[in-house]
């Protein structure tokens, strides 16, 4: 039997840092991992959906290339390479990961892991092994609905439907969250006709109502068709599908999309409660420190509560291993920026308008928009606004963007509040020009006074 320092389940975002990192400070560690390395965000979440959303950004491009004096006709998508890129993409950063974990001596185990004691992994078809610590890392799936099963064929999850072979003439998209709202955008830029249903009162819920109003109106010029406080009841088909929402209509498509969120993968993880090991609605419930009720074992990511990001996870997964290591550290998500890559894509850290006022009566918010940004009015990228919250003292309380570059933008904003800039000396701080950064000093002259290019 072989034993560890650390044993890390779950080789995503969470677990390969994790594991990286542990070796770096010298830890004798090793990941089980029983699907393919890098996990759901590699393999069939963040980076192939961001892969086929930056073509169908180059196909927009494409089209509006007019109005830069720039005349292009005969194009056509290819769809097949489209999607062999996507695969091209998907594994050259597998590679990329197993080469890492190499690198750092960090040993992989293929097959499924349960933990059968404190100390103790059971890998299917490898045995057990020893380890003075643990990290589950094991990830989510794609959650469902009791009364809709995807067959993967027609009626689709966030992972069959990366596996198109071709452009559906419609797709109707149940659920308007993050997800569906960025496969949404993306069928629409290829052509599909779509319609998303959504059982809450507006889109992407988890932003401001703003941005929600603001993308749902976006959508809805672009020919989106948007029913919201609407459930799905039921797929039929008879020639085309149908799906029969609350009130009895009913919508015909060539695919549908069950985008309804994700649900932690614990359950197969072996007798957790036997074990000491308390988990809420499939979640395990860890400590300040991501640390479970036994003490060297720890959980991170999609399995824990807070957001299902992998970036959080990453963050997750370099928190637990300060505590392994004896360097304290708690988590902290509220500087965890949530990012939507639809077309404007929107972004945010930190509280929203609403949440912020009804916490502090004294918080206001302040906010510059695209069109009085130089770069954005040139790049023809004018839809949008850069939104400061504050409270009375000029402290970040949230900010959010909607528009052109918004989730490589949200960055500055998660550094200022973390280091907590106040607003005032964010206004003051040099932006090169022209840069769509130079709204986040805009918005905070907003907050304060004006803003010098606001009317």
């Amino acid at each position: 039997m072989t034993n560890y320092d650390l044993a890390i389940i779950g080789s995503g975002p969470g677990g390969y840092v994790s594991a990286i990192y542990a070796s770096h400070h010298k830890l004798k560690t090793c990941i089980i991992e029983e699907d393919a390395v890098g996990g759901t965000c590699l393999n069939k979440g963040c980076i192939p959906t961001k892969t086929l959303l930056y073509s169908a950004r180059m196909l927009q491009a494409i089209k509006d290339s007019s109005n830069f004096g720039i005349d292009v006709s005969g194009h056509t998508v290819n769809f097949a390479r489209m999607a062999a890129r996507k695969t091209e993409v998907v594994t050259r950063l597998r590679t990329g990961i197993e080469t890492l974990l190499r690198a750092n001596s960090v040993e992989l185990f293929r097959g499924h892991a349960t933990i059968a004691g404190a100390n103790t992994l059971r890998i299917e078809g490898a045995g057990e092994i020893t380890a003075k610590n643990i990290i589950i890392a094991a990830g989510s799936t794609a959650g469902g609905l009791p009364n809709i099963k995807p067959d993967e064929m027609e009626t689709l999850s966030s992972d069959g439907i990366l596996n198109l072979k071709t452009i559906p003439k419609s797709l109707v998209v149940i659920g308007g969250g993050v997800i569906g709202c960025e496969f949404a955008s993306l069928y629409n830029t290829l052509g599909s006709k779509i319609t998303i249903v959504e059982y809450m009162d507006r889109l992407i819920p988890m932003q401001s109502r703003e941005a929600s109003k603001k993308l749902e109106m976006n959508f809805k010029k672009r020919g989106i068709d948007i029913f919201i406080k609407a459930s799905a009841e039921s797929i039929s088909k008879d020639g085309a599908l149908k799906v029969v929402i609350s009130g009895g209509k009913t919508i015909e498509a060539e695919k549908v999309l069950v985008s309804v969120g994700r649900k932690p993968n614990t359950a197969s993880l072996g007798d957790l409660k036997s074990l000491g090991i308390d988990t809420d609605k499939g979640r395990i419930k860890v400590d300040a420190h991501l640390k479970t009720a036994v003490k060297n074992i720890y959980a991170i990511g999609d399995c824990v509560s807070g957001p299902q990001l992998a970036h959080k996870a990453t963050y997750d997964a370099l928190i637990a291993c300060d505590n392994i290591l004896g360097k304290a550290r708690s988590a902290d998500y509220s500087n965890v920026p949530n990012c939507i890559w639809t077309e404007p894509e929107v972004a945010s850290v930190g509280l929203t308008e609403e949440d912020a006022k009804a916490r502090d009566p004294g918080a206001k918010a302040a906010k510059f928009p695209y069109l009085g940004s130089g770069k954005a009015y040139l790049e023809g990228k004018t839809e949008g606004f850069v939104k400061i919250v504050g409270d009375a003292k000029g402290n970040i309380l949230g900010v959010e963007v909607f528009g052109e570059g918004a989730c490589d933008l949200i960055a500055e904003a998660c550094l200022a509040k973390s280091v907590n800039v106040n607003i005032e000396e964010w206004g003051r701080v040099v932006h090169s020009h022209p840069t769509l950064s130079e709204m986040f000093q805009e918005a905070a002259h907003a907050f304060c006074g004006k803003a010098i290019h606001g009317v």
